[in-house]
């Protein structure tokens, strides 16, 4: 049986938008993992209209399974960065698509503590929901 997506002139043109958006983000790793900055194409891809609707979310509230999020996190701790990593994402209104993340886990102190992770990502698709 073949199953045939018919898209709507406005969701070719989501498709497109976010195919066409790069951004990136950045967050101290708090307990609770609260976005601190992120730019305006970052915000706009995740269907905020600006970068102060984003801050004080969960980073893992961004994520369309939470446990990407941890193992990213486990990623960068082992090895000090993500590169190529492809993750599914969902935007304010549950749309979902990948991105292509570039990430780097700064530390500081004697024991190496974490104090910020900055992400470089590149909206790769979007999936449409049925």
């Amino acid at each position: 049986m073949n199953n045939t997506i018919l898209l709507t002139k406005d969701e070719s043109k989501a498709i497109l938008g976010v195919q066409d958006l790069k951004g990136w983000y950045e967050y101290e790793p708090s307990y609770d993992g609260v976005i601190t900055h992120i730019n305006s194409a970052g915000a706009k891809l995740f269907g905020f209209t600006s970068s102060d609707d984003v801050i004080g979310k969960k980073v893992n509230e961004l994520y369309a399974h939470p446990f990407d999020h941890e193992k990213t996190l486990s990623m960068l701790f082992r090895d000090g960065q993500v590169n190529g990593f492809y993750t599914l994402m969902k935007s304010r209104n549950g749309k979902l698509f990948f991105i292509k993340q570039a990430s780097s886990v700064t530390l500081e102190g004697i024991d190496q503590y974490p104090i910020k992770i900055r992400s470089e990502f590149e909206p790769v698709q979007m999936l449409m929901s049925l």
